[in-house]
């Protein structure tokens, strides 16, 4: 009777996960507990399928670090349909912290958020070189949690061992990231270093967050930045790098890649996106996300069948202003997106989306199919 009971509620959680279409949710709106504004979305699911949204509470004023920034997360435990009420994950007496990312791993649960911390009056375009770590220094810290969510560990300082002296500046992209098919913890990051050149490269953990290393940069001009890890075991880096989104290829694990090359199909205007790897149903597609426009705006959702090489479908999720993304695959095989969006300005709301593939390739879809500029 109970694997009878068992087998119906998997045929009932099939059936609603293929009749969904399309839903999304406002999470944080601008002004909520007071907070002027909500921004830089990252999102997770947990191994028992609570989903985990963290963002940006900037309490004063819209712009970044240096500035008085909280941690807030939202969570749900039942694919979005609902959320928790609005909890502070991480808030400091001085300077702000921000620019949340999450990663799960796989073999324990442990979720882990990295996020930036800024001592007071230091952010990005004001840290300076000299050391590794201290008051002059925006750092990269690490909290996890191993319930879900419910509570979370205090905060470590892991810039000592991924910063060089002489860079000015870095931190780590905000979204989602993950652990690759080795067990290495990846984090793309951003760094200016002494020479003011900004670049994209990778942090990587190989013993589960203890220890980490930095690899090199991908390439000058690159900023922000997802990886994905292909079948084969190449990791593709998508990488903001001015209107339209650069790619780059690595085949030891995230660490050192190709040339990264334009990718004409990915217009961009020079913001954050989001890109994860889909296995579901004997599927293994690439779905990406972001502003596909020279401004910010048109969120939306594209599909690659070839491990990045074209993005044939693709479907608009919001038409209006629109900025930072992330997305993942849900356990049910529908996808969820995390996205600042508005209908003045990209910053008014933060919004959950949860849809199927079926949506994106329903009617009113779109389709680019171009390549990347160099050799496959």
């Amino acid at each position: 009777m109970a694997r009878l009971v068992i087998f119906i509620l998997a045929v009932v959680a099939n059936m609603a996960s293929a009749d969904l279409r399309f839903h999304q949710v406002d999470l944080f709106r601008q002004g909520d507990a007071g907070v002027h504004t909500y921004r830089i979305p990252a999102l997770l699911e947990t191994r028992k399928g609570t989903l985990i949204a963290v963002v940006d509470a900037r309490h004063d004023k819209t712009g970044d670090l240096p500035g008085r920034i909280s941690l807030v997360m939202r969570r749900s435990f039942d694919r979005g349909t609902t959320w928790s009420a609005p909890q502070v994950i991480r808030k400091v007496e001085e300077g702000g912290v921000g620019d949340a990312s999450l990663l799960l791993d796989r073999r324990n649960g442990r979720i882990w958020c990295f996020h930036a911390y800024g001592p007071p009056g230091i952010g990005f375009p004001t840290a300076q070189p000299g050391a590794v770590t201290g008051p002059d220094t925006l750092q990269v810290h690490a909290m996890y949690s191993d319930d879900d969510g419910n509570t979370w560990s205090s905060a470590s300082d892991i810039t000592p061992q991924i910063k060089d002296p002489s860079w000015q500046a870095m931190f780590a992209t905000s979204g989602t990231h993950f652990e690759t098919s080795r067990g290495r913890y990846l984090i793309p990051m951003v760094v200016r270093d002494g020479n003011r050149t900004v670049s994209a490269r990778n942090a990587y953990s190989d013993d589960r967050g203890r220890t980490w290393k930095i690899g090199p940069a991908i390439g000058p001009g690159t900023d922000e930045s997802k990886a994905v890890e292909l079948a084969d075991g190449t990791v593709l880096e998508n990488i903001r790098a001015g209107k339209a989104r650069v790619v780059a290829r690595s085949r030891d694990g995230g660490v050192s890649f190709d040339e990264p090359v334009p990718d004409a199909a990915l217009v961009d205007p020079s913001c954050n996106a989001g890109i994860m790897r889909y296995r579901r149903g004997g599927k293994d597609l690439l779905i990406f996300t972001n502003a596909a426009a020279v401004r910010r705006e048109n969120l939306s959702v594209k599909i690659s069948h070839d491990g990045g090489w074209t993005w044939p479908e693709g479907r608009t999720i919001h038409p209006g202003p629109a900025a930072y993304s992330t997305v993942i695959a849900l356990r049910d095989g529908t996808i969820g997106v995390l996205y600042e969006r508005g209908e003045k300005y990209s910053a008014e709301r933060i919004t959950f989306a949860r849809f199927n593939l079926e949506w994106v390739r329903g009617p009113g879809r779109t389709a680019n199919s171009a390549k990347p500029k160099g050799e496959r």
